[in-house]
C-alpha cells in the first residue's frame, strides 16, 4: 500500500466534531474526539453510506474494496490526523505509513486506508500537510487505561488474563521479528497495547503505534552511527536489547 499524496484525498468541513471527512474515495462522519498528543488527534468515524448490519462483501460502503480481512470492516473506525510541519515530519509519516502496510496479524492494528495532503498555512499553526490513517477502533481502551480503572476500584486481572495477553503481545511481535528484514515495535508500553473485552473469553490484545518501528538489524559503517545506536538504546523500550 503506497501513499496517497494529493490535496484531493482528504477533505474535511471541521475537526473538532460533526465534521465530514474524505479519505480517497470514501467520506466519513467525525462523531466525536477520542485522544490526543503531539500534533496528532484521533477521532471516532463512521462511514458514510456504509451498512454495517449487512453480511455479504458490501458491507464498509466503498471501504470493502481496499480492506482484505473484511472482519475489520465495521461502519465505524478510528481515524488518526496528523498536522505536519516539516519535510522530516512528513517523511517520518510516510515511513510509518508504509511500516504499518506491511503487517497481518491479530495482535496488530491493521491500516485501513490513508491519505496525505497539502493544505495552507493558518495563524493557528505552520503546518503544511495533513495526514489522515484509517483503523479498525477498540473503544474499550488501552492496557494503560484498563489497569487504572482497575487499580482504582481495587481490582486485578487473573493470571490467566494477564498470561493471555502477554501471549497474544508477543505473537504480534514474533510476526514482525519474522518478516524480511525483520522489525522492532521500539515502543511497547501500556499506552499502545488496545484491549477489547470478550464476553466468556480472554481480554483480546492488540499492539499499535508503528511510528517508530524500524528494522532491527542495523549496519554500523562509522564512530557517529555507532553513537546513534547507543543513544537510541538508551532511549527505546529493554525488550529489544534483552
Amino acid at each position: 500500500m503506497g501513499c496517497s499524496f494529493s490535496g484531493l484525498n482528504a477533505l474535511y468541513d471541521a475537526v473538532n466534531g460533526d465534521g465530514d471527512v474524505w479519505i480517497n474515495e470514501n467520506k466519513f462522519r467525525i462523531l466525536r474526539q477520542l485522544g490526543e498528543g503531539g500534533f496528532a488527534y484521533v477521532y471516532l468515524v463512521k462511514e458514510l453510506g456504509s451498512d454495517s448490519s449487512s453480511s455479504d462483501d458490501s458491507r464498509g460502503g466503498g471501504l470493502a474494496k481496499k480492506v482484505k480481512d473484511k472482519s475489520h470492516l465495521s461502519g465505524t473506525y478510528a481515524m488518526k490526523k496528523v498536522l505536519i510541519q516539516n519535510a522530516e515530519q512528513l517523511e517520518l509519516v510516510r515511513e510509518e505509513i508504509r511500516v504499518s502496510s506491511l503487517f497481518s496479524h491479530p495482535n496488530l492494528l491493521p491500516l485501513l486506508d490513508h491519505a496525505i495532503i497539502s493544505v495552507k498555512a493558518t495563524q493557528e499553526g505552520n503546518w503544511k500537510h495533513e495526514a489522515y490513517l484509517l483503523f479498525p477502533v477498540h473503544l474499550d481502551g488501552t492496557l494503560f487505561d484498563h489497569t487504572n480503572t482497575m487499580k482504582a476500584k481495587k481490582e486485578f486481572y487473573s493470571t490467566s488474563d494477564v498470561l493471555q495477553i502477554f501471549r497474544q503481545i508477543c505473537t504480534g511481535l514474533k510476526h514482525m521479528h519474522d518478516l524480511y528484514p525483520p522489525y522492532a515495535h521500539n515502543d511497547v508500553k501500556p499506552g499502545n497495547i488496545l484491549i477489547t473485552n470478550r464476553k466468556g473469553h480472554h481480554p483480546l490484545a492488540v499492539l499499535m503505534d508503528f511510528g517508530s518501528a524500524r528494522p532491527s538489524r542495523r549496519q554500523i559503517r562509522s564512530r557517529t552511527e555507532a553513537l546513534q545506536l547507543q543513544l537510541s538504546i538508551i532511549l527505546s523500550s529493554p525488550y529489544i536489547w534483552h
